[in-house]
């Protein structure tokens, strides 16, 4: 289905049958599987409004404008918004985007309405096949909100490198090099380009340094 048909579609629910991609995506298109009393995060592919590609950026550039079109993704304050991960994987040669999770930690939630904390899928369940996920993306309910510290933490790096988008759809990268003693690297995306715009040295803490314009 095509993008737009595919918002479409999702409006004509939202108004004529009481559909709430939080709701009933529950189990639908993300959810905890328990098996051995330990959870796994997972989240169904691909999502039909993004178009696969041969390229990771060509998905991530795809991605911000249907994430904000999600209930609460982007609401007028941002105060209590919902935020929105997922991940970008490999099948048979191609990139995809998952579909969007809305899974919280809702502890985190209600103790400070200012952090958010999404749950990162650790599983795609795509049909067709063996997968290979790359990368996860998230969403802030705020404008003009950056990667966290938190989003940099050591313990949350699970791939190659993760995406970050605001309420604006500014958007941020940051690559961990896992198992690697070099800095991890924040990006910044302008146009089709990434632009380093700071280094994380302590990866177990995440403080970021700030790259001078100059020496980028």
């Amino acid at each position: 289905m095509a993008p737009l048909r595919w918002l479409a579609a999702l409006t004509l629910l939202v108004a004529c049958g009481g559909y709430s991609y939080l709701r009933d995506g529950n189990g639908t298109y993300f959810g905890i599987e328990v098996r051995d009393g330990r959870e796994t995060p997972w989240v169904r592919g691909p999502w039909p409004v993004i178009a696969s590609s041969v390229e990771a950026d060509a998905i991530i550039d795809q991605l911000c404008a249907p994430l904000m079109e999600l209930p609460a993704a982007a609401p007028p304050r941002g105060d209590y918004g919902q935020e929105y991960c997922g991940v970008i994987y490999s099948h048979e040669g191609r990139y995809y985007a998952s579909w969007p999770a809305a899974m919280e930690t809702p502890r985190l939630s209600a103790e400070n309405k200012d952090f958010k904390d999404c749950r990162v899928p650790k599983k795609v369940v795509d049909e067709r096949g063996r997968t290979a996920i790359l990368a996860d993306y998230h969403t802030h309910p705020w404008r003009y909100s950056p990667l966290s510290i938190q989003d940099r933490w050591k313990s949350r790096q699970r791939y190659s490198f993760r995406v970050q988008m605001d309420a604006t759809c500014a958007v941020q990268m940051y690559i961990p090099y896992l198992e690697q003693g070099r800095p991890g690297e924040v990006y910044a995306r302008q146009g089709r380009r990434w632009v380093l715009i700071g280094r994380v040295v302590d990866k177990a803490s995440g403080i970021i340094l700030p790259v001078p314009e100059g020496s980028r």
